[in-house]
């Protein structure tokens, strides 16, 4: 009796994780970064027009729109994993399925080198520097499991490893949009749903908040 209860639990809790889908096809293994590597970003520059990047994010990955994502200077690992999320129907995004469903691997990496060493807006010199947002920025909230944003994202905002973007420099509005489509589960690409929990735990004001703190001047509209 105690041997099939002990394998009716293993199948209930097997279950779950069977039908589990992943929310990345990326790995970041050995042919992974060694194609990133080897990329070539004349390549990817020919490619990003080829493709007409600059019509949301400017000639150089700096968008006029401040709605739209800056992807200058983002690292090779995280532009590659979008582009590769995007075409997988992993994140939902019906423009950008378009723009990478014909794009190979190796096109992909291309495109992020190039975009990679593209100079990034700097923050706005009047940004948010209230200390709770700096609080949340460089120690996080141990009692809501908050970690600081500069753990993953690095001190300055620069981005980290792999998955961990850049976040010095971009657009409130986009950075905004971003965070609520995490906290309220309408992105889900993040591996182990890191920040989707922690965006789930964080206020709309934090939010706002951390979004002044990275977020670059917007653009003057032109009359």
């Amino acid at each position: 009796m105690m041997r099939l209860l002990t394998v009716f639990i293993a199948v209930v809790v097997l279950i779950p994780v069977a039908g589990a889908e992943p929310s990345s096809q990326v790995a970041f293994d050995v042919p992974t970064l060694q194609l990133l590597r080897a990329a070539d970003p004349a390549r990817g520059e020919a490619l990003a027009k080829e493709k007409k990047c600059s019509k949301c994010h400017g000639d150089n990955g700096v968008s006029e729109d401040p709605e739209d994502n800056n992807i200058a200077g983002m690292q090779p690992s995280y532009f590659y994993k979008q582009l590769r999320d995007y075409k997988d129907e992993n994140r939902d995004d019906r423009d950008m399925l378009k723009q990478t469903r014909d794009l190979d691997d190796q096109q992909m990496a291309d495109l992020a080198v190039w975009f990679a060493a593209q100079q990034p807006l700097a923050p706005a010199a009047d940004r948010n520097r209230d200390p709770a947002i700096l609080r949340l920025v460089y120690e996080g909230d141990p009692q809501r499991l908050i970690k600081a944003c500069a753990s993953c994202h690095g001190r300055r905002g620069q981005g980290g490893q792999f998955d961990s973007p850049r976040l010095s420099g971009q657009y409130p509005e986009y950075f905004i949009y971003t965070m609520t489509e995490f906290k309220e589960g309408d992105r889900s690409n993040d591996i182990y749903s890191r920040m989707r929990i922690i965006a789930e735990a964080l206020t709309e004001e934090e939010i706002e908040g951390l979004a002044g703190y990275y977020s670059a001047a917007v653009p003057e509209e032109e009359e």
